[in-house]
Order: structure tokens, then C-alpha cells, then sequence
């Protein structure tokens, strides 16, 4: 019995060697939209319908508290939209039109070919960016805890459609449809209904803000913070490896790492090195080398496992192919050649 004990230890003590790490590395994605070298300048054109059956009021002369309006939620996202566009520094100039463009209600008209074309002249813009829909609403769901107490669920939800057009009236792409949502949680007297009014309006306003940095994404590459992993062990060799990428010396690190991988005969552990490689290569940007080792990860794989290891390299293999397959669509938003960058490498 205590032998069984003894062995069951040394069991646990060795599977408890490998760990995977997690860790955050910023990638540059490409814009839904890819507008010619000539467009330095962009005007965002409100042409949304109004909508029926809204508060038309913030607060009333009495004093009461209603939630914010439509158009004030609106506003919020357009500028929003205006000033992150103008700090990417990506056009020369982005600016509002200052006239509303559709005075009908809940009747999304998109602009004809000839108004932008005037527009665009009479602003001296090359492209339109036309939000022809919005929408947003506010939630608050309570329950009661106890005596004189609620616990509330605040939410909202956000939905616009807009089209960019040339200064020629001619339609970029699809339209872009988008949809957000924030949520949101507090316990509260019940009597203080006035502050979850105050605390749904934040979140709309907030929502707007962030409907507007996600659209800005859509128009211009963004980066964005994605989620990683790299496997290490008890070994020294792989400890030393660790202690190279936790510096953030990735070329130093995948040397380790290849040094070990081309002396390894375990197919489990050597597919755990590829992708280790990879992931340094793809922080070294070099993003096709990374899909290489990757894939070799994939062929160490046994057949039709579900291991937390194959699920992990399947889902790490498909982020590396959409990024390589993005890559010509980014080089050409961001001007770069992609023969010249190949020549430099």
C-alpha cells in the first residue's frame, strides 16, 4: 500500500511539471474598410431616421430624472467617433457634417449618389462615412434581497448600420452592421430609483464610447490585445527558456526552445515546443513563420484527440492562418510593400 501511495505521488508530482502560461501580446488588425491612397479626408454624416415612442426629455422642469434621450446618446457616439478617428492620425482630417441628413421617422433612406457627391464637394471630403441607422436601449432589472433592499442588473444595448461611400457616391464594401452591449450590477435602497436612472445613463453614454472605438476599427487598423500561452516544465533547459520569454527575449527564448525540440523523441512534448516557437516568432512578428511551426504542432497531433493540448493548438493554428491571411489587406491599409518588407527579412 505504501509503495502504491509512493508511485501515485510521483505521478502527481510529475504531471504537475508541465504548466501552461498566459500571456498578452498586442496584434494589429486591418479594417473592415480599405480605402484607396487618395482619401485623406472623411466626413461622418448622421443620416438616421428618428425614432418613435422616446423620451424627448433629459429632465423635466420638476425635477424627474428620465433616461438619456436618443439623440443625446447619439451625439455622444458621433463625436466619439469624430475624435478617435482625428487621433489615429490616419486621414489628414475627419470631421461632422453638421446637418442632420434624414428628418423621417423609422425610415432609413440611404444617401443617393448625387447628395454625396454634393457633400463631399462642398466639404472638400473624399469619402462619407453615413450612420443610416441607430439604435439604443436601457434595461434595469431588480429583485429584492431583503428589507428596503434591491439588487439591480443594469444593461444596454447598442445597434448601428452605416455606409462609407467615395466622393464619386459609389458604396465601399457592405454595409456595417454592428452590435453592442454593456452590463452592469449593484445592490441599492429601493427608494433610491433616482440613482439607478444616474447609473443607466452612464452606461449608455459609456456604450455609445465604446460602440464608437469599435467602429473607429472598422475604418482604420487598430490594435488590440489578445490572449497567449506557452508551455514550460521542471526541466532546467525549459526553466531557463521561461525565465527568457518572462524577459520578453523571444529570439533568445526560441532558440532554447528549438534546441530541445530537434533533441526531443516525445511527439506530445515536442508539439508543446512548436507551438512555443511559434508563439516567440509571431512576437517577433514574423507571422508566417509562426503559422509554420504551428502546423507542425498540428502534425504531432494524435488523430481525433480532444486533449486540452489539441484544442489549444487547433485554436492557436486557426489565429495564426486568419492573421496571415489578413496580413496583404494590412500592409496595403498601412502602405506597405509587401515585396520590400519580404526583401528585408
Amino acid at each position: 500500500m505504501k509503495q502504491f501511495l509512493y508511485i501515485f505521488s510521483i505521478i502527481l508530482i510529475l504531471a504537475s511539471c508541465n504548466s501552461t502560461n498566459i500571456v498578452t501580446i498586442d496584434v494589429r488588425k486591418p479594417a473592415s474598410v480599405t480605402f484607396p491612397p487618395e482619401v485623406t479626408n472623411i466626413l461622418i454624416v448622421d443620416n438616421s431616421p428618428k425614432l418613435a415612442s422616446l423620451p424627448q426629455q433629459e429632465e423635466s422642469k420638476d425635477g424627474e430624472l428620465h433616461v438619456l434621450t436618443v439623440d443625446s446618446a447619439k451625439k455622444v457616439l458621433l463625436n466619439s467617433l469624430n475624435q478617435f478617428m482625428n487621433e489615429e492620425k490616419y486621414f489628414n482630417e475627419v470631421k461632422l457634417y453638421p446637418y442632420r441628413m434624414n428628418n423621417t421617422i423609422e425610415e432609413v433612406h440611404p444617401l443617393s449618389e448625387r447628395k454625396v457627391q454634393s457633400i463631399c464637394a462642398e466639404q472638400g471630403a473624399n469619402a462619407i462615412i453615413s450612420l443610416d441607422l441607430f439604435t439604443i436601449s436601457g434595461q434595469l432589472e431588480s429583485e429584492n434581497t431583503g428589507y428596503l433592499e434591491s439588487y439591480h442588473i443594469l444593461g444596454t444595448k447598442l445597434g448601428t448600420l452605416v455606409r462609407v461611400f467615395s466622393e464619386d457616391g459609389e458604396l465601399y464594401g457592405k454595409p456595417i452592421i454592428q452590435l453592442d452591449s454593456l452590463y452592469t450590477e449593484s445592490f441599492s435602497r429601493w427608494s433610491k430609483s433616482r440613482e439607478n436612472i444616474l447609473q443607466l445613463n452612464d452606461l449608455m453614454a459609456e456604450i455609445c464610447t465604446i460602440g464608437a472605438d469599435n467602429l473607429t476599427g472598422k475604418f482604420i487598423p487598430s490594435w488590440q490585445s489578445q490572449n497567449r500561452w506557452y508551455y514550460s516544465s521542471g526541466s532546467s533547459k525549459m526553466k531557463a527558456a521561461e525565465r527568457l520569454a518572462k524577459a520578453n527575449k523571444w529570439e533568445e527564448a526560441a532558440s532554447f526552445w528549438k534546441n530541445i525540440y530537434e533533441n526531443e523523441s516525445n511527439n506530445k512534448k515536442k508539439a508543446r515546443l512548436a507551438s512555443n516557437i511559434a508563439l516567440a516568432y509571431e512576437y517577433l512578428d514574423n507571422t508566417e513563420e509562426a503559422l509554420s511551426w504551428i502546423n507542425k504542432a498540428y502534425e504531432l497531433l494524435p488523430e481525433q484527440s480532444k486533449s486540452d493540448l489539441s484544442l489549444q493548438i487547433i485554436a492557436y493554428k486557426a489565429i495564426l492562418d486568419k492573421r496571415v491571411k489578413s496580413m496583404s489587406k494590412l500592409h496595403e491599409q498601412l502602405g506597405i510593400d509587401d515585396e520590400t518588407e519580404n526583401n528585408q527579412e
